[in-house]
């Protein structure tokens, strides 16, 4: 770079920087000035463009000034940020306050809920969705609602913004009350633990959607995958893997009797984006006596999707891994109907939270295609990942089916979870201790004879 274009690089920093200032103070005047100068002196910069929008308040001018800006770097967070606000995309009275956090106690008495059941409207019985039929069906008469319809209607596209929802309130929060439910049906007042969103009366047995307050504040569901298996089904495969395993005891089947299964939905964030990660490492220069190991940097753009992060906190990293992957696919739009007779969970991990497990297991995926695309082809060392910059990120709430419950061996209780799609099945399994000392011992003597073998030819090898 030449000493003019740095003399007018520096300037320009001058100009923002002092422009910046002004605004955060209220001289709007002396705002404009300085930014129009420092857009003079570069216009390719999307800044300048973001701070004038904040020294008017004529809605077309800061539209026209965020526009630029975005125009500039689609990546500009607080631009795109600004014009959905100005486009009503973001709600101004759950907006946090900058520089505010969101306070998260859970509030000491339960909210009131009110139970909406799912009723047949020819005999009053209780209504069920059937995976079978795809339908909302009475279980007494038979009756099918909505037997016109050709089925659920697959997933179309609804991804949402992410920079849109994590500066309200409503990226922050999750089900954490207690809900007191009175059923439409019998008029029979519950308590009911956070976030069950669908529940059967325990009095007149009516299926019921429940809707209270502490719900509002949440991400709606967007989608839903139908649970595939019945419960035979699933306890066939749960018994299947109880059966798999070499350290599996040999009775562990006999387990199979106090197997219990529950079905249920549950609250899943599914994430997609970009991310541009930064690299330095050192390269060879020459050969020999001559190498010498010159230090490089650089970035690497990757997009990822169907990034997915359980909004239930009892469900873990690794159950997710061993119970994926789920038919993304194939999901529904979201429907009140598709709960009927289904318990469902609603989150207790927030959007914010859930992001950012999203990015680290994003980029542990990625980490080894950034490594190997580092200067393909040449002789590299130390080579490490900095600072990642993310972009375009939106995400979905997906509820997913499950199978969740336990078994009991040997007077202890041990936990099983199963994928309502596949038949996958996450838990945990108790060891034989007689196998594991049998291959201990096998590899301990495998060991002792290979290094015997090593020591006989080595004696072989001295003699003349």
């Amino acid at each position: 770079m030449s000493e003019f274009e740095d003399d007018r690089q520096r300037q320009f920093n001058e100009y923002l920087r002092d422009g910046i200032t002004a605004a955060k103070n209220g001289q709007r005047k002396l705002a404009q000035s300085l930014l129009n100068r420092a857009i003079y002196l570069d216009n390719a910069d999307s800044r300048p463009y973001l701070w004038l929008s904040a020294t008017t308040d004529d809605p077309q001018e800061q539209m026209g000034h965020l526009e630029r800006a975005v125009a500039l770097d689609p990546a500009n967070v607080s631009a795109r940020r600004g014009l959905a606000l100005l486009k009503g995309k973001i709600d101004q009275k759950k907006l946090v306050p900058e520089g505010e956090g969101v306070v998260r106690a859970p509030p000491a008495e339960p909210v009131e809920a009110q139970g909406q059941s799912f009723q047949c409207p020819r005999c009053g019985g209780r209504m069920r969705f059937s995976n079978l039929s795809a339908l909302l069906t009475c279980e007494y008469c038979g009756y099918a609602e909505g037997e016109e319809a050709d089925g659920p209607e697959r997933e179309t596209a609804g991804e949402q913004v992410l920079d849109f929802v994590i500066p309200t309130t409503v990226g922050h929060q999750w089900a954490q009350s207690q809900q007191k439910m009175c059923c439409e049906r019998c008029g029979a007042l519950t308590l009911l633990p956070p976030g069950l969103k669908t529940t059967q009366c325990p009095y007149c047995g009516s299926n019921q959607m429940v809707v209270s307050a502490g719900q509002s504040d949440l991400v709606e569901p967007n989608f839903i995958a139908l649970m595939n298996l019945d419960e035979s089904q699933a306890i066939q495969k749960a018994r299947q893997w109880l059966g798999r395993g070499f350290f599996s005891p040999d009775n562990l089947l006999r387990a199979g009797p106090s197997l219990q299964l529950r079905p249920g939905y549950y609250s899943f964030w599914v994430f997609d984006g970009t991310v541009e990660v930064h690299w330095s490492c050192e390269i060879a220069d020459g050969n020999g006596r001559l190498k010498q190991w010159v230090p490089i940097s650089g970035a690497e753009t990757r997009f990822f999707s169907d990034e997915l992060v359980p909004g239930a906190k009892a469900i873990e990293l690794h159950d997710l891994d061993e119970l994926e992957p789920f038919d993304l696919e194939n999901a529904c739009e979201f429907k009140p109907d598709y709960l009927a007779g289904w318990p469902t969970i609603l989150y207790d991990c927030s959007l914010s939270d859930a992001s950012l497990v999203a990015r680290e297991r994003a980029l542990n995926r990625l980490r080894p295609q950034i490594f190997q695309s580092v200067e393909i082809g040449g002789e590299k060392r130390n080579v490490a990942l900095g600072e990642s910059r993310w972009s375009g990120m939106t995400f979905k709430h997906i509820l997913l089916p499950l199978w969740i419950g336990s078994y009991q061996f040997q007077s202890r209780e041990y936990r099983l979870l199963l994928n309502g799609q596949t038949g996958k099945v996450s838990g945990e399994k108790p060891r034989d201790r007689v196998k594991l000392v049998f291959v201990l011992l096998i590899a301990v003597l495998a060991l002792a004879l290979l290094l015997l073998l090593l020591w006989i030819f080595s004696d072989l090898s001295l003699i003349p």
